[in-house]
């Protein structure tokens, strides 16, 4: 594997079944992460495995995988600013990230254990989707689990539709995403760059089709309950929000 010489490795086993479970698990790994810049995720993926060692200390493996390494990354960053503050270092609040917008729906969004049996895979995937950002980024993960499992189940499709609602949520500092009775619910943070003035002018084109709140809650009326229809109007109301927004 030097200059212009193509470097191979053929790993022999008597049998899957006859391997450990962690074995197994590299194994796929390795034939999962096999493209150019692969080792980052198959060095995350032993980590997945293994677990991770002491940040201070000699122990190289550790139970990270007991709370996740999300959580853990979470968890730790939290602890750092919290240090820092206490030291009382003015930059550790600059470090915060915003909260997440919380979306509640009336429709199945997860991903069936008859489509990825695997948990492991399974719990993979998630993070994979979770941390998508953008149309093309959800797009890439739609043909990747189509070209691996086969069509997707409309528990995902809703999954991944749910997730592309959040960066525009994000933008425009909206909290909470809330599905009732023929309506949804948008809940604005004060900091929110969606002009006032234009907003009220979009709910009074809508006529009775929006009304906003004394508490900054735009109430829209669904056209349909239906779940093929709900995302995507969930969606046109957003990129009109995003339009004027300042």
């Amino acid at each position: 594997g030097r200059s212009s010489e193509q470097a191979y490795a053929y790993l022999l086993v008597p049998s899957m079944e006859g391997l450990s479970r962690d074995a197994q698990r590299r194994l796929r790994a390795l034939m999962d992460y096999n493209e150019l810049g692969g080792g980052f995720k198959l060095a995350m993926s032993d980590l997945q495995i293994r677990g991770g060692g002491n940040i201070l200390g000699e122990s190289q493996s550790g139970n990270i995988a007991a709370v996740g390494y999300d959580l853990y990354l979470d968890l730790l960053q939290k602890t750092v600013e919290d240090l820092k503050r206490r030291q009382g270092d003015d930059s550790a609040g600059a470090l915060a990230e915003e909260p997440e917008p919380e979306i509640n729906l009336r429709l199945p969004a997860y991903i069936p254990e008859n489509y990825i049996k695997d948990t492991d895979l399974r719990y993979i995937t998630y993070r994979k989707i979770t941390s998508c950002r953008g149309d093309e980024a959800i797009a890439d993960i739609r043909d990747e689990l189509r070209d691996r499992y086969g069509a997707l189940p409309e528990e995902t499709i809703n999954l991944l539709g749910v997730i592309s609602l959040k960066e525009a949520m994000s933008k425009l500092k909206i909290t909470k995403l809330d599905q009732g009775e023929g309506k949804l619910v948008l809940s604005f943070a004060e900091q929110t760059p969606v002009d006032p003035l234009r907003l009220l002018a979009m709910v009074s084109a809508a006529k009775k089709d929006m009304k906003l709140t004394p508490d900054s809650r735009l109430v829209v009326n669904l056209k349909s309950d239906r779940q093929e229809t709900v995302i995507e109007e969930i969606r046109k109301t957003l990129h009109s929000l995003l339009r004027d927004a300042t």
